[in-house]
């Protein structure tokens, strides 16, 4: 799954002025008639759900828009270069890269957001505006304003309202099998689940939630070992996590597997970052259809308990334990109903003498202290 992309978004520039004069039969020293250029189209970041993954930005690095049409004689105008809309999946961030500095500044977290990522530049000036009683065959005009250009890092945190993480085989997969559609490759080896896996749990016909499952975390994942350290970014929006559990990894001391395989998720989650640790969780021990699992799970279940958590007993390839897991899932989600939120910034407008908003008084201060210097000098425009 391609998650995370950068390209370079390109707004059109403005049509510029044009210099012209009306030159008809009988009218051989017609006036200025130079139009105005036509505005730069800009660029628009559009989230949909037809979209799951980047990976048309990797074969596509940079969007660029249409530059406005220049001005045209009979003070006609220039027509505006239509705007580029580019499609992005639901849940993608969007971050304005300067130098070193990525700054967050867009979460397209609902189907049809639009955000407006670079501007298109303004149409120029004709002749034609410049005409006075003192000057009347004025022959300057301003060009089109450039478009803004950025560099922009896309990253994809799907949306869902319940993670699920364990360790390799622990059963994560047979879980969202069994609690949704979501048709995920099991099998009887680790790293079976190589992207995030996405599915709609309905309960009872009247409250739907989704539910994520990622690849396997491994002692060291943090670290860059195993997969599942590059899809922790898909569980940061959930409201709660699912914690698996198999207290048949390890040693013959299935008590001491439970605790030392939640230990490690723990860690791992907690070098990650982002909060993952201050999330609702709930630690499920998988996998009660095995004989000694089931045996043992009292046993699991006071050694939780003792550290003030608690434990539930499931097996996900039977079905046992599942509902009431399932109603517990619900109720945490009822008390927490929104979905963690990602603050964005608009970064400082860096202005530089093509984009500055009073730009046009510049240049005409600009001209006027020229002609002070050198009052013979002609102007090329």
């Amino acid at each position: 799954m391609i998650d995370v992309a950068k390209i370079k978004v390109k707004a059109g520039k403005g049509g510029d002025g044009v210099v012209t004069f009306r030159r008809e039969k009988f009218i051989p020293k017609g006036g200025p008639d130079g139009g105005d250029g036509g505005k730069g189209g800009s660029v628009f970041f559009v989230a949909s759900d037809n979209l799951s993954t980047l990976m048309d930005f990797r074969s596509k690095p940079v969007y660029k828009a249409q530059d406005g049409a220049a001005g045209m004689k009979k003070k006609m105008s220039g027509g505006d270069a239509e705007d580029l809309y580019v499609k992005v999946p639901v849940g993608t961030l969007l971050y304005e890269i300067r130098g070193d500095l990525e700054t967050l500044v867009a979460d397209m977290n609902e189907n049809g957001k639009i955000f407006k990522m670079a501007k298109g530049g303004g149409g120029g000036i004709g002749n034609w505006r410049f005409r006075s009683s003192t000057n009347q065959t004025p022959i300057q005009y301003i060009p089109g304003e450039p478009g803004e250009e950025k560099e922009v890092k896309l990253e994809v945190k799907v949306i869902a309202d319940v993670g699920l993480i364990g360790a390799p085989n622990a059963g994560k997969s047979t879980l969202i099998n069994r609690l949704t559609n979501a048709n995920a490759k099991i099998g009887n080896y680790p790293f079976t689940t190589l992207e995030p896996n996405l599915g709609v749990c309905r309960y009872k016909n009247d409250f739907n939630f989704v539910i994520a499952d990622i690849p396997g975390l491994i002692e060291g994942a943090s670290q860059g070992k195993g997969l599942g350290d590059e899809f922790l970014r898909h569980v940061e929006r959930t409201r709660i996590l699912v914690h698996i559990v198999d207290p048949l990894e390890g040693e013959e001391d299935y008590v001491q597997n439970a605790l030392a395989q939640y230990k490690m998720l723990r860690t791992e989650l907690k070098v990650y970052g982002n909060a993952l640790t201050d999330k609702v969780e709930l630690i499920v021990i998988n996998k009660l259809d095995v004989t000694e699992v089931k045996e043992a799970f009292k046993e699991i279940e006071k050694a939780f308990k003792k550290k003030k958590l608690k434990a539930f007993g499931i097996s996900a390839l039977s079905g046992e334990g599942v509902d009431d897991l399932l109603d517990d899932i619900v109720k945490e989600l009822q008390k927490h109903p929104q979905r963690p939120v990602f603050d964005v910034t608009r970064p400082v407008k860096l202005y530089n003498i093509d984009n500055l908003p009073n730009k046009r008084m510049v240049f005409k201060e600009r001209r006027v202290l020229e002609k002070e210097r050198n009052p013979y000098q002609k102007r090329p425009f």
